[in-house]
């Protein structure tokens, strides 16, 4: 047990200190030094950042599941009579559509931005590019606001849960 939760909490706080530092940080600030900078920057890190991210995801998802189970087993109907409980269910729910919006929406959406990015690259952009890129943009930003938004909720979720009886 002490094992899965070091697990879980590591892998936990790396998805959630990216989650801290990029939203906030990070993007705006890249973003504000334009596409020359943020298109080589974000092509660097998302080869490295999506397997890693895939990993924790599993890792999270997996020993959250595990311990869940270890501490009520054969007993998951009762899960939803504590607060313990509500608060585990919410973080699990909350980390699937977590997961569901970063591979489902910001690293297809962040593909397919990149893709243009290496079209238009050593020309200026016709203007349909220009918006193209700005509709990709617009909506991998939108998607990385809401899951750093459910990233806190997931934390308090957890921190709350730890201070119910289970």
């Amino acid at each position: 047990m002490a094992i899965l939760r070091i697990l879980h909490i590591l892998f936990g706080v790396f998805v959630a200190g990216y989650y801290m530092f990029a939203v906030p940080i990070l993007l705006p600030r890249l973003k504000r030094l334009g596409p020359a900078i943020q298109g080589p920057v974000m092509q660097a890190l998302m080869p490295v950042l999506t397997p890693v991210m895939m990993v924790s995801a599993v890792v999270i998802v997996g020993t959250g599941i595990a311990m869940t189970l270890i501490l009520r087993p054969g007993n998951l109907g009762t899960l939803f009579t504590t607060g313990w409980g509500w608060a585990i269910f919410t973080g699990f729910i909350l980390t699937l559509v977590i997961i569901v919006l970063a591979f489902g929406v910001i690293i297809p959406t962040g593909l397919r931005a990149q893709k243009l990015a290496r079209v238009i690259q050593g020309r200026p952009p016709t203007p349909d590019e220009v918006k193209q890129m700005g509709k990709l943009s617009a909506q991998v930003e939108t998607a990385s606001n809401v899951n750093f938004v459910l990233v806190v909720i997931v934390l308090l979720a957890m921190l709350l849960a730890r201070y119910f009886p289970s």
